[in-house]
């Protein structure tokens, strides 16, 4: 029978015994959880790694096909020519050499060909004379088959010089919007693959892009959350679908190795203070460890930054994973901003063009008809109706100029190309003729038009024409918004930066939230009428022109109702002298 000091030694053992179990199990449990909550981590990483890939792959994608739309653009646009149906009919070099030779540069493109509807070869342009872009990479017999039955496409050749995308397109008269007649002939352009252009799309993406053989690579997209590298691998496929190379991108997401590396940390950590102390393993598990990985899981599941405020202020691991987070976060929000502004300039260009063509469409419909009208009734009509198909082919006329050349300002704008010619003018006679040449307009809207002149301005240094191109688009959108019988005030003083012009109306005024969009290209203000017309080139070649002459244009809401468009220009004119010298004689 044992004795009551070995019984005693026995219970001491067996607590000691059970302590050091329950610190095990605890810190097993402990190592258990965290490995748990770690692993959950990790699949969301891989999750957001994935959809990482996916966006950059559209992004990639969308990309490319913004690249493409202008040679798309063009193809569409040159097939449609009565005059390329004329050529492809009775050839002329010279008609070729103007029209194909020497334009084809100006879409990016470094040569095209044009087939008969036989499939004959009749013309190429070769811009650079580069003898691996002479002749049509793709057999000409497979290329008729193909055409024949898809004379549309989109396709990539070899050439010695490298990759070279093909577009082709039939050609067919003017009127035929369907394209359901038969082709009078076939267009293919074709841009090279230069190492240019591939570095160009580097300099677009996080990362790099390289072209490379069809076997160069696998085909699809595919990233490592441990590394956080990605591969995005798009195939170029030739006439038969089969790639010719492969266009290949790879970046970094560098939120994943990082937040990986702080979990690691963090476990270790954790279980060093699990070690020292067993009796704060509970509390530094709910307000150490649980809490803020809590928190960033639901930071990362939610897609919600903002429950990391307090957690981003810690000076621990667990603060750093949480800025890596809120990192990641703006890093995706940046992609999405991108990929937003790409759709965005997308929409602004299928809106322009949708706009530019009606705009073109209209007058041209009125000179046709018009004139129509004059060749059917000039030996029966009177002289005073044919006297009014003139004018109406004349107004028709004016307003497809007028078009075309605000069209024109804008590509002179955009490429620095518009000489500005400055002389010391009264502003206030340039705003009095400006007035005077829209008073019919008025009239016809039956609007009261008030002009004040601070007649003692001093002289300031502008290009008369084109300040007086600004005040006509003011003048007329203050009478195309304001309804008849409303009023107009112009007002010509003294402002904070020189001379102040001011055009208020008492129209629908502006959504507040628009009033600097407006002065975008092909902007306009959401409340404006369809039917007002416009392609928002009106406004934007003013910035531009008020900008050249050194000043400012902005728009603001009047009160009760109404919209003040005003522009301030220096009195000694741009501070850059080279823009305020006279031009030289011709």
């Amino acid at each position: 029978m044992p004795s009551k000091e070995e019984g005693q030694n026995a219970r001491v053992l067996s607590v000691h015994a059970r302590i050091s179990l329950l610190l095990v199990t605890t810190l097993a449990a402990f190592a258990l959880i965290f490995a748990v909550v770690q692993r959950s981590q990790s699949t969301q990483m891989d999750l957001l790694l994935q959809d990482q890939v996916a966006e950059r792959q559209r992004v990639l994608e969308r990309i490319l096909e913004l690249r493409a739309s202008t040679a798309s653009v063009h193809a569409d646009d040159y097939t449609r020519w009565d005059e390329f149906v004329a050529y492809i009919r009775h050839p002329d070099p010279a008609w070729g050499k103007l029209y194909l030779t020497e334009n084809i540069g100006t879409f990016g493109l470094d040569c095209a060909w044009v087939l008969d509807p036989q499939f004959r070869l009749i013309f190429t342009a070769n811009p650079k004379e580069d003898p691996a872009l002479q002749h049509l990479p793709v057999p000409l017999p497979d290329l008729a088959m193909a055409l024949h039955e898809r004379p549309i496409r989109h396709l990539y050749a070899e050439t010695p010089k490298g990759v070279l995308e093909l577009w082709t397109s039939p050609i067919q008269p003017s009127n035929d919007f369907v394209r359901k007649t038969l082709s009078n002939g076939y267009y293919i352009i074709g841009r090279l693959w230069t190492a240019a252009r591939v570095a160009s799309l580097s300099a677009l993406l996080e990362g790099s892009v390289t072209l490379g053989g069809p076997e160069a690579w696998p085909v699809g997209a595919a990233g490592s959350a441990q590394t956080g590298h990605i591969r995005i691998v798009e195939p170029l496929g030739n006439l038969y679908g089969r790639p010719v190379a492969l266009l290949a991108y790879e970046g970094e997401y560098r939120v994943a190795p990082e937040v990986h590396a702080a979990l690691r940390r963090s476990l270790i950590v954790m279980l060093s203070a699990g070690v020292v102390a067993f009796l704060l393993v509970g509390v530094a598990i709910t307000r150490w460890v649980a809490r803020p990985l809590g928190t960033i899981a639901d930071s990362l599941r939610t897609q919600n930054p903002s429950l990391l405020y307090r957690t981003i202020g810690r000076r621990d691991e667990f603060g750093a994973l949480a800025r890596l987070v809120r990192d990641f976060f703006a890093q995706r929000q940046s992609l999405i901003s991108a990929r937003e502004a790409a759709e965005a300039a997308d929409r602004a260009k299928e809106q322009f063009l949708a706009s530019v063509s009606h705009e073109l469409r209209t007058p041209m419909h009125g000179i046709l008809s018009y004139a129509r009208f004059g060749i059917k009734d000039g030996e029966t009509s009177e002289r005073a109706e044919l006297t009014d198909y003139f004018k109406q082919i004349d107004e028709c006329g004016t307003s497809l100029l007028s078009l075309l050349n605000d069209l024109l300002d804008a590509s002179k704008f955009e490429a620095g190309k518009m000489k500005l010619e400055f002389q010391p003018t009264p502003l206030g006679d340039v705003v009095q003729h400006g007035v005077d040449e829209l008073a019919t307009l008025f009239q016809e809207h039956r609007l009261q038009v008030e002009l004040r002149i601070d007649h003692d301005l001093p002289p300031v240094v502008l290009d008369r024409q084109r300040v007086l191109q600004v005040l006509r688009n003011l003048l007329s959108n203050a009478s195309k918004y304001t309804p008849d019988g409303g009023s107009v005030l112009v007002r010509v003083a003294s402002g904070k930066g020189g001379a102040r012009v001011s055009v208020e109306d008492s129209g629908r005024g502006i959504p507040s939230d628009e009033l600097e969009l407006v002065f975008d290209k092909f902007a306009q203000a959401s409340n404006t009428n369809k039917g007002s017309g416009g392609t928002g080139l009106g406004l934007a070649l003013c910035r531009e022109i008020v900008e050249g002459h050194g000043g400012t244009i902005w728009a603001e809401n009047r009160v009760p109702n109404g919209t003040r468009m005003v522009f301030e220009l220096p009195f000694e004119g741009p501070t850059d002298n080279a823009l305020a010298e006279e031009p030289e004689a011709a």
